[in-house]
């Protein structure tokens, strides 16, 4: 598997991001999180604080050289806590079916053929059968995905069903051939692609 001889700490603080693209020396790739109380969480996070932290990242880079090489992909892990009239697609079962109640007692969801017993915990641990390790029971509550980029499609709503390890994928498939982190054991192996969010053929033709 990818990275098991790296176990570095590659977690750096925010102002290192900053001091990287001053420098126009950006890594291929970079997650940033905000402080808690800019981080849209609910609860403790103002949604305005929020706003202010993407705005300041996304003016700092279109400012910069880096822009008309860069995608910014904005991902949220929680929702603000109101119902959602869309129910998700199960697409993976649980792992502990007294805590999971969907659509019944000790059941995850039976579309797709799965059910919260189908595999072994042997078989759940390794992630056989093209399916993640057992986790809950998913996908959860709809949550926003934004791409900002010269590349983008403009005015665009993208109807492909992703979830955040959607964002892993694509790394995956444009600096690792596709190879994926870990495979079969985490949800970036059944993800939907973000590809159709953009036009990388268009935005060619008009340099």
């Amino acid at each position: 598997m990818l990275f098991r001889s790296d176990q570095a700490n590659h977690q750096y603080d925010l102002t290192d991001f900053d001091t990287a693209l001053a420098n126009d020396n950006l890594p291929s790739v970079s997650f940033l999180k905000p402080s808690g109380f800019e981080d849209a969480h609910p609860g403790y996070s103002d949604p305005l604080d929020e706003q202010r932290f993407i705005a300041r990242a996304i003016d700092a880079l279109e400012e910069s050289p880096s822009w008309s090489s860069t995608a910014v992909v904005i991902a949220y892990d929680d929702s603000d806590g109101w119902y959602d009239h869309q129910m998700p697609p199960i697409v993976n079962p649980s792992a502990n079916s007294s805590l999971d109640v969907l659509n019944g007692p000790g059941v995850c969801n039976t579309s797709n053929g799965f059910q919260q017993d189908r595999h072994t915990p042997k078989e759940s641990l390794n992630g056989t059968f093209g399916q993640p390790v057992f986790g809950r029971c998913g996908y959860g509550t709809r949550q926003p995905l934004l791409v900002i980029s010269p590349f983008a499609k403009r005015n665009f709503v993208d109807h492909t069903l992703t979830d955040q390890t959607s964002v892993l994928r694509f790394i995956e498939d444009n600096w690792l051939n596709g190879e994926r982190v870990q495979p079969g054991a985490s949800f970036d192996t059944i993800a939907g692609s973000i590809d159709n969010m953009f036009d990388f053929e268009d935005r060619k033709s008009t340099r």
